[in-house]
Order: C-alpha cells, then structure tokens, then sequence
C-alpha cells in the first residue's frame, strides 16, 4: 500500500520523511494504521502534535488506504 508522508519543521529528516515535498511510503500491510506509519519513517511519536490525512485531523489508531496523504505536524511554539 503507498502512503505520501510529509513532516514539518523538527520532524523532517533526509532519510524517509521531507518538509518540502511528500516522500511515497510503501506499507507492507493493508489498512495500516497511522501509528505503524509513524513506526516506519521513524518519526519519534512523542514529538508528534498533530496528525493530518488527506487534510482532516486523525489519531494514531486511523486506518490508512492507498493513497492517503499524511502530516506529521509537532508542537510550535511562540514568543
């Protein structure tokens, strides 16, 4: 199943997850959840805010389907 990932600020790394464009996730498993997501671009979850798919807010226990376009969002703050 392909998943397009994008992280923002302090989430983002070279390796599976960009800021500047979506990086297509291969899931071995059907109707994975946003959690096991998480687990495979080794995003570390407690840094985790929010969680956007396909632009609607959404746990880590949502069920992703092919195709789905997912952000990992972190706390921000200001001055």
């Amino acid at each position: 199943m392909k998943i397009n990932v994008k992280c923002f600020a302090t989430l983002s790394n070279e390796d599976s997850c960009r800021h500047d464009r979506h990086e297509a996730i291969i899931l071995s498993e059907n109707n994975a959840t946003v959690g096991q997501l998480i687990e495979q671009v080794k995003v570390p979850e407690k840094k985790i805010a929010t969680v956007f798919v396909n632009g609607r807010r959404s746990g880590l226990d949502f069920r992703l389907s092919e195709g789905d376009r997912v952000a990992f969002v972190p706390a921000v703050g200001g001055m």
